[in-house]
């Protein structure tokens, strides 16, 4: 079994971060790009419509972004270009991602999922970029075919 897994048609989870994500993210989802607080809502209204059955979705940390990024992974973006997630993930997403706001600061990261590359931009409302959203699973939370 690899790190991570298919869950169904809705969300994909990550094995050994024990985090679920979404499936798609917000260009599939809503069909266009959007800035800091167009992503944080898109996470809220995910928990508020308990989106697969649960209410704690969030945008994810630097650190949770970064273990999707693997240059071995292939998938076709929004734009037929390749980025480097697992092919478990819905294919037509966008090419980068947007990371919770940085603690103390009115800033975030974004991910490049083309290039592997961070950007701290400035601007959280001028942002055009996709967000994918995450939750931390429970203790009582098995993982499929563990």
């Amino acid at each position: 079994m690899g790190r991570f897994i298919q869950n169904g048609e809705q969300t994909v989870i990550d094995t050994e971060g024990r985090v679920m994500w979404t499936r798609t993210d917000s260009m599939i989802d809503l069909e266009k790009w959007v800035n800091y607080q167009d992503a944080a809502d898109y996470a809220r209204e995910l928990g508020e419509n308990k989106f697969a059955g649960f209410d704690n979705w969030r945008l994810p940390t630097k650190d949770e972004m970064a273990t999707l990024y693997n240059e071995t992974y292939s998938l076709k973006d929004k734009f037929e270009k390749e980025i480097h997630i697992c092919d478990c993930f819905a294919s037509g997403c966008g090419f980068s991602m947007i990371a919770q706001i940085i603690s103390g600061k009115m800033r975030t990261w974004i991910l490049n999922l083309r290039t592997g590359e961070y950007d701290q931009p400035d601007g959280l409302w001028t942002l055009t970029e996709a967000a994918r959203a995450v939750r931390t699973m429970g203790p009582d939370e098995s993982i499929p075919g563990e």
